[in-house]
């Protein structure tokens, strides 16, 4: 018969069998397992082939804006309320595949080909329709006769371009089809000899152009690519995952002259590292915006039956009067008086001069006397903000909207205002939301391994409970059977 000392000793070395096994498997063995299959990498297929050529749909839709009382040649006056009807949404389809991938010390170095098909969707506005809007190439020229001319000479190139454009038909306003805006563009060829004369009336070189130039917001990028990325596999910790190391070869931008504004943090937008902590800001490279910017957790959602924190850009990414922006004015060195109000941001610095200025839709969050200086603007948080929607244990994307607007700055520039009276505005030309939700099979996929995670994590401490448990038997019965 086996005694209650040997009882005891079996009880207290199985308890201590199973709190060595719990934490070797738990805490160590199990997540390394887990932690492999999580790692960017060629022998990881179903990861690396979602990575490579993501099978969640994306989605572009514009809004563009028709102005219903501009004149060509511009405004009567100053007085006249420009008036904004937006017309909308133009969907297309977008694919990504990543290409030129090559892997090397925990480091994935790629090119990514962003292709768009057009999606009509029910009663959608024809895109051959023809809208009136800002003609982007004058002010551009305006702008950079300002910029770029010697002061004393600025008023009269002004004057020689407005009428040079205007000989051959070209004003501060335009009426162009909805294709030729986005993707189709139109030709540049009635300005061509204007570049040549204000090229060398100002001194400035003309870059190479092509045979037929064209212009159009969106000419030329369908199959592209946005550039040579850098970024962390998570072969040097998951927490590291997805963070771009380089853009271009580059590890800072050279837009804003300052150590501060050209840094490049965060990732992409479409991978994050997991374990979301709602407390941190995440932070996105994006290259439209020729900057990083940051996201702040809002609140939790539910999408395709998944919890996922929602992410938002708050006010203070585009404050004038946060200091961490001042390096995005470039102005603010010398008259801050110069530098746009909240809710802007100037391109100028990575467009080649033009007066491109980016904002959220209708001027969200934006200073009011940017969206109260038009009629049929109406900023809406429901549909012009940016969500960013984060599973918190994998922070898989459940649901991504970005939403951007594109703004020309207008005003006179060194044109007099016997041939131009406008007041200083940023015009509205189009805006964007794209959009990615995860389909249902990928929405399985994720709820499947957070269950599958959430199991380990609740299995290790039951048997580490276990193994405490018996461990604590093992001492009471010790002395309870302990020979007095």
């Amino acid at each position: 018969m086996v005694s209650n000392m040997v009882k005891t000793g079996i009880v207290a070395a199985v308890g201590v069998t199973v709190i060595v096994l719990s934490s070797t498997l738990g805490w160590i063995l199990v997540p390394d397992i887990v932690t492999s299959e999580a790692i960017i990498t060629e022998d990881n297929e179903a990861i690396y082939g979602a990575w490579k050529s993501p099978p969640v749909p994306f989605f572009i839709q514009f809004f563009l804006f028709n102005c219903t009382n501009c004149e060509l040649e511009g405004p009567e006056n100053s007085s006249v309320v420009l008036d904004l009807q937006q017309l909308g949404p133009f969907t297309f389809s977008e694919k990504r595949v990543k290409f030129n991938i090559t892997e090397k010390d925990g480091l994935l170095t790629y090119f990514e080909e962003e292709s768009y098909y057009y999606e009509p969707m029910g009663n959608e506005t024809s895109l051959d329709e023809y809208i009136t809007t800002v003609n982007p190439v004058y002010f551009t020229l305006a702008s950079l006769i300002t910029d770029l001319a010697p002061p004393e000479s600025v008023e009269t190139l002004s004057i020689a371009m407005h009428r040079l454009l205007k000989d051959v038909g070209e004003h501060p306003f335009m009426r162009r089809t909805i294709s030729e805006i986005l993707f189709e563009g139109w030709s540049l060829q009635p300005y061509i000899k204007i570049l040549v004369m204000l090229s060398d009336l100002a001194g400035i070189p003309l870059p190479e152009l092509p045979e037929d130039p064209r212009f159009g917001y969106f000419y030329g990028v369908n199959g592209t690519d946005g550039g040579e990325f850098k970024i962390e596999s998570g072969a040097n910790g998951l927490d590291k995952l997805g963070l771009i190391r380089s853009w271009n070869g580059e590890k800072n931008l050279n837009y804003w002259n300052d150590d501060f504004c050209d840094m490049i943090n965060g990732t992409d937008g479409a991978i994050y590292p997991p374990v979301v902590d709602v407390n941190e800001r995440i932070y996105i490279f994006v290259t439209d915006l020729c900057r990083s910017i940051y996201t702040t957790y809002e609140r939790d959602v539910e999408t395709m039956g998944i919890t996922a924190n929602r992410f938002t850009v708050p006010p203070e990414v585009f404050d004038d009067k946060n200091p961490d922006n001042f390096c995005y004015c470039r102005d603010h060195s010398t008259n801050p008086e110069l530098c746009f109000s909240a809710g802007l941001l100037d391109l100028r610095p990575c467009q080649f001069g033009a007066p491109v200025v980016l904002s959220t839709p209708h001027f969200y969050l934006g200073d009011e006397k940017y969206s109260n200086a038009f009629t049929g603007l109406k900023p809406v948080k429901q549909w012009h903000e940016t969500n960013i929607d984060l599973e918190p244990l994998t922070a898989v994307p459940v649901f991504i909207s970005e939403r951007i607007q594109i703004n020309i700055d207008v005003r006179r520039y060194g044109i007099p205002p016997r041939l131009l009276d406008i007041n200083n505005t940023v015009f509205p030309v189009f805006w964007i939301n794209e959009t990615a939700i995860l389909d249902q099979p990928s929405a399985d996929d994720v709820t499947l391994a957070v269950n599958v995670i959430n199991g380990l994590n609740i299995s290790r401490w039951c048997f580490l409970a276990a193994g405490i448990a018996l461990v604590i038997a093992g001492f009471v019965m010790l002395v309870i059977f302990y020979p007095k």
